[in-house]
């Protein structure tokens, strides 16, 4: 859905004025209506990214953006609805992001809209990604919003979510077929204490109804999109159904992170061979100041730590799209990543990324590096 930059602020403006332009006494008065209690807030995101490319043999140089530019709203009616709207701009285009209503009954909670899979982490936000830009593992195998219905339940020791989501794209219209995914997350918490967490969740996916798949990634970062970041790139034909399985394992202590994530996606095909992606990385980070990560049990995901805290990262991330005579390329990245976190709105991260590029890239072997730098506002 393309929407030139005027239509975009238009929007957004209309939304945030009509919100505004509810005077005190009324919002007030609505909150306090035992017939229809109303509340909402406004929430919003922007980062301000900077960036230099050196030793590339592509001469990409370097870029000054504002990156997911994101305004919406949530609203909770009575005590357990909540309906949230949130859209973005980037890449010259307007997309829908989280657009939802939801049921809490009695910790059980129901989800209808547009949502994330329960797959991959990359549906933590890209406000609370420990580096500026999660995995490319992650982002190439992993899977993105999808029109549907969902289920979760929390326990102290257990966490699930399940749903049922259309295949096709609901920001393309007139598509018609488009194949439905079934998709699942079984998380263990054997130990979840204040200071120490052991996380291990097991989330199957299959996809039925799509006769072509692609996968694609490259550098780690919002600096470069479409074609300049095609480091990986595989198209897949004849596909009957797909099946992709995520593994993942968080451990906390004290001052002390990691968290690694394995990644498959097979392919079944008619008359020619099967087809399988594969990913994973592993990142371990500590708080140089602070007291202790945060991890939200409702959602099974990490957040940002405490206001005022200093955090040093590591990561190592590997992609292999090259499986049945397809060369969707492979690459290897290792980042390091310093966080610190002035206040719950405001953060600054730098990001060093060592790029490896191999021969069967579709942009060819390069080795390069990438320095990095956001200011984030999120609220």
């Amino acid at each position: 859905m393309k929407i030139n930059r005027t239509r975009f602020y238009v929007c957004f403006l209309g939304l945030w004025m009509g919100l505004f332009l509810t005077s005190p006494a009324t919002a007030q008065q609505v909150k306090n209506t035992t017939e229809f209690p109303l509340q909402w807030r406004l929430i919003g995101r922007a980062f301000f990214d900077g960036g230099f490319f050196m030793n590339d043999r592509l001469d990409l140089g370097s870029s000054f953006q504002v990156n997911d530019l994101r305004l919406g709203a949530i609203l909770n009616i009575y005590e357990d609805w909540e309906a949230k709207i949130e859209l973005g701009y980037g890449n010259k285009e307007v997309s829908f992001k989280d657009i939802y209503l939801s049921y809490d009954w009695k910790g059980h909670l129901f989800k209808l809209g547009y949502q994330y899979e329960p797959f991959g982490y990359a549906r933590i936000g890209s406000a609370n990604y420990r580096f500026m830009e999660h995995a490319t593992a992650d982002k190439a195998i992993g899977t993105g919003r999808k029109l549907g219905i969902s289920y979760s339940r929390n326990f102290d020791w257990f966490h699930f979510m399940g749903g049922v989501f259309s295949a096709g794209n609901i920001q393309t219209s007139g598509l018609l077929d488009q194949g439905y995914s079934l998709a699942a997350k079984v998380v263990f918490r054997p130990v979840m204490e204040d200071n120490k967490l052991v996380h291990i969740g097991v989330a199957p996916v299959f996809t039925d109804g799509k006769s072509e798949i692609s996968f694609s990634g490259g550098v780690p970062t919002m600096l470069l999109a479409g074609e300049d970041n095609a480091f990986l790139d595989a198209t897949v034909d004849h596909v009957i159904n797909q099946w992709k399985l995520d593994i993942e394992g968080i451990f906390l202590y004290n001052k002390w992170y990691l968290q690694g994530q394995y990644f498959l996606s097979h392919l079944n095909r008619s008359a020619t061979d099967n087809y399988n992606a594969q990913g994973a990385y592993v990142q371990a980070g500590y708080l140089l100041c602070g007291e202790r990560h945060n991890y939200n049990a409702n959602t099974a995901m990490m957040g940002n730590p405490a206001p005022q805290s200093l955090e040093l990262l590591v990561r190592y991330d590997y992609v292999d799209l090259n499986d049945a005579g397809i060369v969707g390329g492979q690459q290897s990245d290792i980042t390091v990543g310093l966080n610190y976190f002035f206040n719950k709105y405001i953060a600054a991260k730098i990001n060093y990324t060592r790029m490896m590029a191999e021969d069967s890239s579709p942009m060819g072997k390069n080795n390069f590096d990438v320095l990095q730098a956001r200011i984030q506002l999120s609220f």
